[in-house]
């Protein structure tokens, strides 16, 4: 067995015959990627008008700073600290200490199972922003996101189970799927955001009417996305579909003959998803006896995980860094462009209102699940086996998207006010030039799936990729709208300071992925070998 799995896992990479995606277990997957975005992104329509108007902050050039430390860093600073703490780490400040020995939501997942931490992570979104929109103080905002970001977290085991459900045929429908989903619920989440802000003020002969509603202004688009966050996990509960085989159900004790017909996990284990990807199997094989005493009498305890060492190998490293810079990209884009909205063009923004900025997002948010239509047949016509040259050029785009910024303020500027034919064409080019760049994303989701030497490696993986993504969540908010107020209030190269670092920064992140390398084996195609000599 033992020579078999090494043989396995060492399997060189061949052109394959696409698999038929999981389709069923997917969708669930898909609906469940959805809720993280629309519940957290709500608020960046109101974020920083909520600031102003709980008389937090009273200037609206200082409001970016604010807003910064709100948005994104309390969530991920809490989950590093969580997951230093569980992971009994010897250093204090776990931003900075890389000796990482366990990863406690990933070791969780492996343990317990990826199900039921996708739906209690689920369940700690909805408590979340709940509370976040009852928040009345600056204290009260940021403890609201640090519940989300210890609660939170779901990520990985999504990631996971994706990877798990589908092979190197068809990874970039699984990938670029949720990267869609993903887009959906940023698009749901913006417009909540941006549109259900002020009810009393917006329908005041309704249920609205109430002094409540002019009490809690911002809390009807948190309740709305608490709702949809808590029907996830109590629709996950129902339909999610477990894929770690020690915590799959035995039904091959209780099932009738017609069972026969349906595809098994070499444990004996009956499961519809069992004839894709990394658990590939023909119909009409059962297990053999052998095969099936062994599984009955395996534990979790006694599985062998990947050390942390055995993993983290050059280019898993090599693929961390490439992810930190994507994600420092993409939180400093997203952070900064709902302040360079919001801001009065005097100032050096746009001007927009509450409603034009969660407009604005929405489009982006349309735009980019229209691109992303596009993602597997251009990694199709590219013809790797990998995503890492459709990565490479989606890097390049990154310093191109920074260029329209002090483009629209010009324009702005010189129309009097953020219209005009030229302006809305500027916007359109900056929007689609950040949605290719955006496909960054869905390929770190694939290489991280091919990157792991063994399939007992891959939640450890996807748990260090994903530690690489909460330090640039924790900071690059803060940081940026930090230096655009200083920026402005400076004046140093003309107000674009900001624009300037934007562009080295994402140009130096272009080169570095050119280190990346495609993978040599695939760990996939050794446990449906592996599965196979079980017969």
């Amino acid at each position: 067995m033992a020579a078999h799995n090494s043989d396995a896992e060492r399997t060189p990479l061949v052109k394959t015959i696409p698999t038929p995606f999981p389709w069923r277990p997917a969708s669930t997957l898909f609906f469940l990627t959805l809720i993280q975005p629309l519940a957290f992104e709500l608020i960046f329509p109101f974020i920083n008008q909520m600031l102003l108007d709980l008389e937090i902050v009273g200037d609206p050039e200082s409001v970016g700073f604010h807003s910064g430390i709100i948005v994104r860093p309390s969530s991920s600073f809490i989950e590093l600290i969580q997951r230093s703490i569980d992971g009994n780490l010897p250093s204090l400040h776990p931003a900075i200490d890389f000796q990482l020995d366990e990863f406690p939501r990933d070791y969780a997942s492996d343990h317990i199972g990826r199900k039921p931490v996708i739906l209690w992570s689920t369940v700690g979104v909805a408590m979340s922003i709940v509370s976040f929109g009852l928040s009345r103080t600056f204290s009260g905002l940021i403890l609201s996101r640090c519940l989300g970001g210890a609660l939170g977290g779901a990520v990985t085991a999504i990631r996971t189970m994706g990877g798990e459900l589908t092979d190197r045929s068809n990874q970039s429908m699984m990938f670029s799927g949720m990267s869609i989903t993903y887009r959906t619920g940023q698009i749901a989440g913006l417009a909540l955001g941006g549109l259900l802000v002020h009810p009393q003020r917006r329908f005041p002969r309704t249920i609205f009417g109430d002094p409540f509603w002019g009490e809690y202004p911002f809390v009807l688009p948190c309740f709305v996305g608490g709702a949809f966050a808590l029907s996830a996990a109590i629709f996950g509960a129902f339909f999610l579909q477990e894929t770690l085989p020690s915590k799959m159900t035995h039904e091959t004790k209780t099932t009738s003959s017609d069972t026969s017909r349906d595809a098994f996990h070499p444990c004996g284990l009956r499961d519809d998803t069992a004839r894709y990807g990394a658990t590939n199997r023909s119909d009409d094989q059962l297990p053999s006896p052998s095969t099936s005493a062994k599984c009955d009498h395996q534990s979790p305890a006694e599985e062998q995980f990947p050390s942390l060492r055995s993993v983290l190998t050059k280019g898993v490293v090599s693929l961390m860094v490439s992810n930190f810079i994507m994600c420092f990209s993409s939180e400093l884009m997203f952070s900064v462009f709902t302040l360079f909205a919001f801001t009065p063009i005097k100032s050096g923004g746009l001007g927009f209102s509450e409603a034009q900025i969660g407009a604005r997002m929405s489009l982006r948010g349309v735009m980019g699940v229209a691109t992303m239509l596009l993602f597997t047949p251009i990694h199709k016509f590219i013809g790797r086996s990998s995503a890492v040259r459709l990565h490479q050029y989606a890097m390049a785009i990154w310093p191109l998207s920074v260029l329209p910024f002090p483009l629209l303020n010009l324009l702005a500027r010189r129309e009097g006010g953020p219209s005009g034919w030229l302006f809305e064409l500027t916007f359109f080019c900056f929007v689609l030039l950040w949605c290719f760049a955006g496909f960054t994303r869905t390929c770190i989701f694939m290489m991280t799936a091919d990157a792991s030497p063994t399939a007992s490696g891959l939640a450890r993986i996807n748990g260090m990729i994903q530690m690489s993504s909460l330090l640039p969540q924790a900071i690059a908010p803060a940081f940026g709208t930090s230096l655009f107020a200083f920026s402005i209030k400076s004046g140093i190269a003309n107000g674009y300071l900001l624009y300037i670092f934007f562009f080295i920064f994402t140009s130096v992140g272009a080169v570095h992925s050119l280190t990346l390398t495609e993978p040599t084996t695939d760990w996939r195609e050794g446990t449906q070998k592996a599965s196979e000599d079980l017969e």
